[in-house]
């Protein structure tokens, strides 16, 4: 399963905090390659610079979640990291995220990968592969299970796991569910829940001048 999303997004956020999550709490993520891709609608303009759909402080953000996904691969450990992230994006307290590594417990190490440059690599892959994705994605956020883009379905993501299983042993969190026949090519809702590319959205004082601020 991959999710394609950008940091300051409240409906990825929402998703990331109070839906996926679920994929650990149920032990579901025993049976799912979750890969988790910051870039989203953020794309890349003629003069090289990066362009993110809600500012400077998400092309930030997203770079700092994007090295602590490359330092901490452990999905487990940087699930954490990003969910902290999200939830304080959700609450408008993105300027705090440097307060999700105590949280986490984890190392700084991302800050380091950021200002290192590190960082840009990791976003120039992602903004590669999320331009590569067929169908082309139209909104974040994106959701893909076994090469199937859920579309606007992307909320029964559960489903299409439990469906896409084919082990012996059916996990719990499949169980409970009657699964039915999703057509994710169909529009579920049209008034889904997302960010929809070409939706632009500036913050002010950007983190990455307050992170330089702080440096030495």
């Amino acid at each position: 399963m991959s999710l394609y999303y950008e940091s300051l997004c409240p409906y990825c956020a929402d998703f990331t905090v109070n839906h996926l999550v679920g994929l650990f709490q149920t032990g579901l993520i025993s049976i799912v390659n979750l890969r988790m891709i910051p870039w989203g609608n953020a794309w890349i303009a003629p003069d090289g610079t990066v362009i993110c759909q809600h500012g400077d402080d998400e092309c930030f953000l997203n770079t700092i979640e994007a090295c602590a996904i490359a330092i901490y691969p452990d999905v487990v450990q940087h699930f954490r990291f990003v969910r902290c992230l999200e939830r304080l994006t959700l609450e408008g307290r993105h300027s705090q995220w440097v307060n999700c590594f105590q949280m986490t417990g984890l190392g700084t190490s991302p800050i380091d990968c950021y200002t290192s440059g590190k960082g840009r690599a990791i976003d120039q892959k992602y903004a590669k592969e999320t331009a590569q994705l067929n169908p082309p994605h139209r909104f974040v956020p994106w959701v893909v299970v076994n090469n199937q883009a859920l579309q606007e379905d992307y909320q029964n993501f559960v489903t299409y796991i439990c469906r896409a299983y084919k082990g012996n042993v059916i996990p719990n969190a499949c169980r409970s569910l009657s699964i039915r026949n999703y057509d994710s090519n169909e529009k579920v809702n049209s008034l889904q829940p997302v960010c929809y590319i070409g939706e632009a959205t500036n913050l002010t004082l950007p983190l990455v001048t307050r992170l330089s601020n702080k440096s030495p």
